[in-house]
């Protein structure tokens, strides 16, 4: 699949897996590629949708199946999960900018929410590259019932599998970015990261202080093309030039100290 090519697939499976989360899954078409990170603009394939597109990060590249992890946060992602089986859905890419996938002893993913998303396909790529790295995840939730299982994923995909809840009902209580003191700082670490705005901006410092240098964030913003020509899904740029940046283009996974949090 060239970047950004417009296909109108079938869905295959939709598969619920905790409170307003679940995954939507398609045949790959021949040609398919992308890699962990990419994202794709999903939407209604009939003239005059009620909606525009929805940028979705690649969830899972699995044998001939591709999906997606999707949170129901607004009209289109709840109107999403209400597909049956069979239903067509425009999507266009891939795009964006994916994940570097340095050489490391250590991978260390932390995602927040639905942040979680990215991370499995970023495993499951890093373990058929480097399978004798260590990978681990840090994945956090406001409370149990939001949280995902991961079922195989965990000794499939994950070395490690830490969890965390604002309330403390499913693993240790506060915030992913407060389980993190044991792994700060090591050198042989990369880390990747996506979630809420206040979680990376908090995770950015953490890990700046720490003096950690191989950092990659998969940011969130609206946008309605994913092309760049809304011009809707800024970020503030750190060093002022340019001012912002375009996500769609030059994201969405970025440094973190290339942004001004």
């Amino acid at each position: 699949m060239n970047p950004g090519a417009v296909r109108t697939l079938p869905l295959v499976e939709v598969e619920d897996v905790s409170k307003g989360t679940y995954w939507l899954r398609f045949h790959a078409p021949a040609g398919f590629a992308c890699d962990p990170g990419h994202f794709f603009m999903l939407s209604s394939p009939e003239n005059g949708a009620p909606f525009l597109g929805r940028p979705l990060s690649i969830g899972d590249v699995h044998g001939e199946r591709f999906g997606f992890l999707v949170r129901a946060l607004g009209g289109a992602t709840a109107w999403f999960r209400t597909l049956p089986v069979g239903s067509p859905i425009r999507l266009v890419g891939p795009l964006g900018r994916p994940f570097l996938q340095p050489e490391r002893s250590v991978h260390c993913m932390v995602a927040g929410g639905i942040g979680l998303a990215p991370f499995f396909y970023l495993a499951r790529r890093l373990r058929a590259t480097q399978p004798g790295a260590r990978i681990e995840l840090r994945y956090g939730e406001r409370s149990a019932d939001a949280h995902a299982p991961l079922m195989e994923a965990e000794g499939e995909l994950f070395d490690v599998v830490e969890r965390f809840t604002d309330d403390g009902s499913l693993g240790a209580r506060g915030t992913v970015v407060d389980g993190l003191d044991d792994r700060l700082g090591d050198p042989n670490a990369a880390w990747y990261a996506c979630g809420p705005h206040a979680m990376l901006r908090a995770l950015a410092r953490r890990l700046d202080e720490a003096g950690a240098t191989d950092v990659q964030f998969s940011l969130e913003e609206r946008m309605a093309c994913g092309f760049g020509v809304c011009q809707a899904c800024i970020v503030p740029n750190r060093s002022g030039k340019p001012r912002y940046r375009l996500l769609c283009m030059d994201g969405p996974v970025l440094d973190p100290r290339e942004v001004a949090w």
